[in-house]
């Protein structure tokens, strides 16, 4: 009985095998058909969409140089920007010396103003001394002119007295 077990299992492989064969080669060619038709099918998808991408590959090249050209432009006008920006910090810098200079002339300015002001509060308190000695010497010249009146009326008299002596003089001889 062992031997009809093992004869029947041997002869179920060979079958299994056999129809595992037969199978493969009936079912090839209807999978070659459908390989066929499916790579026809594919190949015609594929040339759409390679030509679709040829198509997107053209509108982004174009769409590419017209933004190496817009940044082109934009790098010149970037430059252009760069160095009206230098010039107008160089100005600031002029500007900002200028006033700073500005600035240290007021304080020399306000100096000179308080000097100005103290010499001239000085040559007013001259002009005010001057003038005080201008009323003195006044004053002076008046009591000069006063004694010199005084002195002449002296001289006059003294020769008046003279005049009487000598009259007297006379007078006795």
């Amino acid at each position: 009985m062992s031997q009809k077990t093992a004869f029947y299992v041997l002869s179920l492989i060979v079958i299994f095998f056999i129809g595992y064969y037969y199978a493969k080669i009936n079912l090839e060619p209807s999978e070659t058909n459908i390989d066929v038709t499916n790579t026809s099918l594919g190949e015609k998808k594929l040339k759409e969409e390679l030509s679709e991408i040829i198509e997107n590959k053209d509108e982004l090249q174009t769409q590419l140089d017209d933004l190496d050209s817009q940044l082109i432009i934009t790098r010149a006008e970037l430059k252009t920007v760069q160095q009206q920006l230098i010039l107008s910090s160089s100005k600031s810098k002029v500007f900002e010396d200028e006033l700073s200079q500005i600035d240290d002339a007021r304080k020399v300015v306000k100096l000179i103003q308080e000097e100005l002001k103290t010499a001239n509060n000085n040559l007013i308190n001259m002009a005010k001394e001057l003038q005080q000695v201008k009323n003195e010497l006044q004053l002076v010249e008046d009591k000069l002119s006063s004694s010199e009146v005084e002195l002449e009326l002296a001289e006059f008299e003294l020769q008046l007295a003279e005049e009487k002596l000598e009259l007297n003089k006379d007078i006795k001889y």
